[in-house]
């Protein structure tokens, strides 16, 4: 058996997301979300991102409490090992939660993208918390910070990817 060294790069990753939400009771708010979940340890290097979206309704949305439920598609592209190209698509469920907490400008949050199909497997959720840091702005600049965990397992046509990350992040989010 070869042993492989797991001893991962501490390099940084990113997402960036993009939430469209309306006041239309029959269709679906859009979440475009893309992450670049690349590794590398040795013997290894993968280059990979993923594309999510999340066609998703808010069942219950209160000035304090909101809910989101719906479906994920999500694409992986990039190359696994230096040399194979890997594309996958993935339908996973979709769900989501954030509370601001009463009289404060912090607030908690949680988002989940789950999927298992026959042998394969896959999530991707966070949870942390988030501070306003104008609230009475137009353009209200929200920190967030929390916990990340990604696995990724797929099985096809002679590819193996079997992937798993968690860490911390710290992030900023705009919304007007």
């Amino acid at each position: 058996a070869q042993h492989v060294n797991r001893d991962f790069s501490s390099n940084s990753l990113w997402t960036t997301y993009v939430d469209f939400r309306h006041p239309l009771l029959m269709v679906p708010n859009v979440n475009f979300q893309a992450t670049d979940i690349s590794s590398d340890a040795s013997g290894f290097d993968n280059k990979l991102r993923t594309y999510d979206f999340a066609f998703y309704y808010s069942p219950l949305e209160l000035d304090t409490l909101t809910l989101n439920t719906g479906l994920n598609f999500r694409r992986y592209d990039g190359t696994l090992n230096h040399n194979h190209d890997y594309s996958n698509d993935a339908i996973m469920l979709y769900g989501a939660a954030e509370t601001q907490i009463p009289g404060t400008d912090l607030g908690a949050f949680a988002d989940a993208r789950v999927s298992h199909w026959d042998s394969d497997h896959s999530h991707d959720w966070k949870v942390g918390v988030s501070y306003v840091v104008f609230p009475d702005d137009i353009l209200k600049l929200k920190l967030r910070a929390g916990y990340r965990n990604i696995r990724v397992n797929y099985n096809e046509d002679s590819v193996q990817l079997d992937q798993h990350m968690d860490n911390w992040f710290l992030g900023a989010e705009l919304r007007y």
